[in-house]
């Protein structure tokens, strides 16, 4: 009996790209979920204003 096997691997690109696509969000969503509180303590830290003593440091607005 002989078999005659043709491609057919239209798909077969597509659907590893999916699978890799998938794959990636799964791990940036996971270190983000990880790492979310510490990123944005260190952007608000950076937006927040330090105060030293009575004045705002590095300007001349003070209480």
């Amino acid at each position: 009996m002989l078999f005659v096997f043709t491609k057919q691997e239209s798909g077969q690109g597509l659907v590893e790209y999916a699978l890799i696509l998938v794959l990636v969000s799964v791990v940036v969503i996971g270190i983000l979920t990880m790492l979310g509180p510490q990123i944005g303590n260190v952007f608000s830290k950076i937006i927040e204003p330090s105060y030293c003593g009575n004045c705002i440091c590095g300007t001349n607005i003070c209480n």
